[in-house]
């Protein structure tokens, strides 16, 4: 799987201000870049049923708000062209 810029690991987390305990969190592999972090949280926030998605660069995760299913978010992330590598 790609992400969108190969390695060039530009960008930064943004401060995810989010707290991981009150929501779903995906840990993402892929994500190299800012463009790459806008591509997952537009997936996600696309989704039915969330309210707010936030993505963590540095630590490559997500945590998203909302009532939707898990495997709903794991399928936009992946159709997005990333992986999600935990399965909580």
């Amino acid at each position: 799987m790609g992400g969108c810029c190969g390695d060039s690991n530009k960008g930064h987390s943004g401060g995810n201000a989010l707290n991981p305990q009150d929501g779903i969190v995906l840990k993402i592999e892929g994500m190299t870049c800012g463009h790459c972090k806008s591509s997952v949280e537009k997936a996600l926030s696309n989704v039915p049923g969330v309210t707010q998605a936030e993505v963590d660069l540095a630590r490559k995760q997500a945590v998203v708000l909302g009532t939707t299913e898990r495997s709903l978010l794991v399928k936009a992330v992946e159709d997005a062209g990333y992986k999600v590598i935990n399965s909580q």
